[in-house]
């Protein structure tokens, strides 16, 4: 049967399958907290779904797969040890934090600390850092789609753009619902996947044998070789240091720790129990996801020393399906792939409405709006972030890994230590929690202008050496706990800024 027209029906049962789910959020959705957070309604199922849906995107599936590929075990020290210990600090943040009546985690700035300044530069940060993290959602898309129907990537790009537009209009209702489809093809298209290449091993002992024997050139033509033993080694025969790996946890780990996306899962579950089992049922079923991810990029590398014709790492995944699995399964994992871009695209779109809308517009402005009119105007909004993002994705980073490492960095540098600080410590100031909040953000952009701690990896990637999450987060946590100590007991005699 011919490969494309598998692929198809794999893509219009997919499609299909969106638009009916998805379809139910607007006649749901009745004013900016169900659009927001579901109301604050949401089980347990759907808590797991929407969270690991939300969690595993491109980078994940596309950007991790290569990497293992090309870097071998040192590309789970770099990204998935952090991203769990991340998951550690969500659970401890998820009863803490629903106890605030809030919409977004700027919001929570606000309520906490008496802050709109923080509310609105919390918001422009969400803007700004989403806008070009979902364009590499999107450039995810357009590389598999372009290997699914053999279609331009330009078009593949603008599908996934209406994708996400539809499902992110029915609010977070809708969102949540598409998830638990979009998990489950992830989950099991992964699953599958890794099961595959693994049999075709024979066994895992005898693919680290293998993998451990590897001493090829990684792309045909790209002059990077992989040493032989390098990829059994956690620092890549010192291709990837310990400083690297370290700093990346300040990005990865503390990033998702502190990123809006997660936090809104915890305000949108029904109550506390819910959300702290949710993060922990999701951690468990990810941990299964992630070792199939695993071998399937050290299976491939076995089967694949050398990859031809590619120009990236995050082309790797697609090129495995295309030439080790069958047919028959192919069209499937590919729709797998799509899941993972859409789940993450549009939460995070939905995010980037709430943050121009409800956080940066509703604070600068006198004017009141009717409600009905604000969802309309948050809809607008989000045709024009979807929009942005599509321009982006023209222009496509070479590792989607490394690109998203940076920016989340910028959310451990600036939103970590207030968000935590505010919760855990009752000695946490206004003052403190401005000073820590601009202080970290500001250390970590001083590294991207001046690029300090930037240096070429390899002939394919770039990468920081030392992550500025890193100094982001040291000086935040400085200034915040110096400055909230100093101002403490003026805060309790009535003082504020």
């Amino acid at each position: 049967m011919n490969k494309i027209f598998i692929n198809m029906f794999y893509f219009v049962f997919y499609t299909i399958l969106i638009l009916w789910l998805g379809k139910k959020g607007f006649n749901k959705t009745k004013n900016e907290k169900d659009f927001y957070v579901a109301g604050g309604n949401l089980g347990l199922f759907t808590s797991v779904s929407t969270f690991g849906g939300t969690w595993f995107s491109v980078v994940s599936m596309l950007g991790l797969t290569g990497s293992v590929y090309v870097f071998g075990y040192s590309a789970i020290l770099y990204s998935v040890i952090g991203w769990f210990l991340g998951a550690f600090l969500i659970v401890l943040l998820a009863s803490k934090l629903k106890e605030y009546d809030i919409k977004t985690v700027p919001e929570f700035f606000c309520v906490k600390y008496n802050s709109k300044y923080m509310q609105i530069t919390a918001g422009l940060i969400i803007v700004i850092s989403y806008i070009f993290y979902i364009h590499i959602q999107i450039r995810g898309f357009g590389i598999v789609m372009s290997s699914l129907l053999d279609i331009p990537y330009t078009l593949g790009i603008f599908l996934i753009y209406l994708y996400i537009v539809y499902t992110t209009f029915g609010g977070l209702i809708s969102v949540a619902r598409t998830d638990i489809i979009n998990f489950l093809l992830i989950a099991s298209g992964l699953v599958l996947s890794g099961f595959l290449l693994l049999k075709m091993q024979g066994s895992i002992s005898e693919m680290n044998f293998q993998i451990s024997q590897i001493n090829s050139e990684v792309f045909k033509g790209s002059e990077f070789f992989t040493e032989k033993g390098s990829l059994v080694d956690p620092f890549n025969n010192g291709l990837q240091p310990p400083i690297l790996l370290i700093s990346s946890f300040f990005a990865w780990g503390l990033g998702l720790a502190a990123n809006p996306q997660y936090a809104i899962r915890i305000i949108s579950a029904k109550n506390k129990k819910t959300a702290t089992m949710m993060v922990g049922i999701t951690v468990l079923i990810l941990l299964v996801i992630y070792t199939s991810v695993v071998f399937i990029g050290l299976g491939a590398r076995v089967l694949i020393p050398t990859a031809e014709g590619l120009n990236s790492i995050d082309e790797i995944f697609p090129y495995i399906i295309d030439n080790l699995i069958p047919v028959k399964f192919s069209g499937f994992i590919l729709i797998s792939m799509i899941a993972a871009a859409v789940s993450t695209s549009n939460s995070q779109l939905l995010i980037f409405s709430s943050a121009v809308c409800y956080d940066i517009y509703e604070n600068i402005s006198s004017k009141k709006i009717n409600r009905e009119k604000f969802l309309t105007i948050n809809r607008f909004v989000v045709i024009i972030g979807g929009s942005l993002a599509l321009l982006l994705a023209l222009y496509p980073p070479k590792s989607t890994l490394i690109y998203g490492a940076k920016i989340w960095a910028i959310f451990a540098s600036s939103f970590l230590v207030p968000l935590y600080g505010g919760v855990f410590w009752k000695k946490a100031t206004k003052k403190g929690a401005i000073a820590g909040f601009t202080g970290g953000l500001i250390t970590c952009l001083i590294f991207y202008i001046f690029r300090l701690g930037y240096q070429p990896v390899t002939p394919i990637t770039s990468d920081y050496l030392i992550n500025p999450a890193l100094p982001g987060v040291a000086i935040s946590l400085l200034f915040f706990i110096t400055v909230s100590l100093k101002t403490y007991e003026g805060d309790l005699k009535g003082e504020s800024m």
